[in-house]
């Protein structure tokens, strides 16, 4: 991926490209000033192992730490053997590289947004350490004044290629995807993490579509691979008519997953329930045979305040691979 990166606040196994924008200035500066570092894990040791046949990969927005990350693993690995990939949305982590306190001086949404809760809060270090999984961890923001902040992460039973971290065009708060590789023999397998901003600044377009566009824009020009699987909470307030969707479409993230009319009707668990939340799959090699997409529900008639502690749904979508297409190294 070409682009300047950020020497500060930077990971040697993560490149982190900020976002300039038309007029080259660095508008961003305070927000990731007001973050830790990221992080990489290598928990998983990367040795020979059978053919690559399937890949299950779960796509979740955690709630800024509230959902139950290792509860919803450790269901899926009691139905599949398939190694498991989570693209994970505002995912919390508190750690000593983050400033004892926010920037005096950094507009108020540098902070990033953070009303305190009585629930339990999972960091992603934490769980990824828990769970024997290796991570890939990019903050977006800091959440409040406390020395804790909430971003995109990847975890994978599977050991990571090349990773990269790219700012999006400023709406309303400091959003960075995560894009990771996965080697295989017939080419990498490009993995994807991203979080669209919910609405616009005061005063600007219904629910932020405008915005989101923007956003979706620069996105799909960044990611590369012909292979890819993006996981992300869209936030697409009017769903498929939103040009962000018509973008993605575009760029071929369409085949196979979701299905054109999934037989949920939300991922958003709050009010009010609306599809939130993708997992898109583009494939130009041909190397996929199958794929689909299942919401997962905690209570079998989609009751309670949350759904595994988070106001969204999981997704898990499974990926077959055509015979001897996706050999592991």
């Amino acid at each position: 991926m070409a682009g300047e990166t950020v020497p500060s606040h930077s990971h040697p196994a993560i490149r982190l490209v900020p976002w300039r924008g038309v007029e080259r200035r660095d508008r961003l500066a305070s927000w990731r000033n007001n973050v830790g570092a990221p992080v990489a894990l290598d928990l998983v040791r990367a040795e020979p192992l059978a053919p690559l046949t399937s890949l299950a990969v779960l796509s979740w927005n955690l709630w800024i730490g509230h959902g139950r990350l290792e509860a919803v693993v450790r269901r899926i690995r009691e139905t599949t053997d398939a190694p498991l990939v989570a693209l994970v949305q505002e995912a919390y982590r508190s750690d000593e590289t983050l400033p004892t306190r926010a920037a005096r001086r950094a507009d108020r949404r540098a902070a990033g947004g953070f009303r305190s809760r009585a629930r339990p809060r999972r960091d992603i270090v934490e769980a990824a350490r828990a769970l024997s999984l290796n991570l890939r961890y990019v903050p977006s923001m800091r959440n409040g004044t406390g020395p804790s902040d909430r971003g995109n992460a990847i975890l994978s039973d599977l050991p990571f290629g090349e990773t990269w971290a790219f700012e999006l065009p400023l709406v309303l708060q400091r959003r960075v995807p995560i894009e990771a590789t996965i080697l295989l023999p017939g080419g990498p397998l490009h993995l994807v993490t991203a979080h669209l901003d919910p609405r616009g600044p005061p005063g600007a377009a219904w629910l932020g579509v405008a915005g989101r566009a923007r956003q979706t824009e620069y996105l799909v020009e960044q990611l590369g691979g012909d292979l890819a699987v993006l996981g992300a909470d869209l936030n697409l307030g009017r769903g498929r008519r939103e040009r962000s969707w018509r973008l993605l479409h575009e760029a071929e993230f369409v085949t196979g997953v979701p299905p054109v009319v999934p037989h949920w009707t939300h991922t958003f668990h709050a009010t009010p329930r609306l599809t939130l939340d993708y997992i898109l799959l583009r494939d130009r090699t041909g190397r996929v045979a199958h794929a689909r997409v299942e919401r997962m529900d905690e209570h079998e008639r989609d009751r309670g305040p949350t759904v595994f502690g988070s106001d969204h749904h999981p997704l898990l979508a499974r990926l077959d691979f055509h015979p001897h297409a996706g050999d592991r190294p």
